[in-house]
């Protein structure tokens, strides 16, 4: 673990994980369904044969999105269809919520509708009790 001290800095900061407000966001594939994610790994250096660990976050109002839950995916489930900019997104750590630019969720709109069969960005992993699989569902 590496820390860098700033002489004019009451603290030190650790440089073992980056700031959550500081990965990407993207809208990818999971499953067959569009979501707004967070990538944990933006260097992409996790090899294809590895899982992926990504937040997911749920649609909530308009072009507000919830946190809902991080969810590790084979690749094979997993496709980044775009990654955000990051002055297209307001993300709220604390309150666990990010706003997106409105022509940005009219693109998150167009992607549902043409992949995949998804509708609208009303998805999240969920979890069938009794079953080892995860499936995407709806979430009304």
């Amino acid at each position: 673990m590496a820390a860098v001290a700033y002489p004019s800095a009451p603290h030190t900061v650790s440089m073992s994980e980056p700031a959550s407000a500081a990965l990407p966001f993207a809208f990818a594939q999971i499953k067959g369904a569009v979501c707004l994610v967070q990538l944990t790994d933006p260097s992409g250096s996790s090899s294809p044969l590895m899982y992926s660990d990504v937040r997911v976050f749920r649609h909530e109002f308009i072009t507000i999105f919830r946190y809902s839950h991080c969810t590790s995916v084979h690749p094979s489930d997993f496709q980044v269809l775009e990654l955000l900019d990051g002055c297209c997104t307001a993300y709220e750590e604390d309150k666990g919520t990010v706003c997106l630019a409105r022509e940005v969720m009219a693109r998150m709109q167009r992607l549902a509708s043409v992949g995949g069969g998804a509708t609208a960005p009303h998805h999240a992993i969920s979890h069938i009790p009794g079953s080892r699989s995860s499936r995407v569902a709806r979430i009304h």
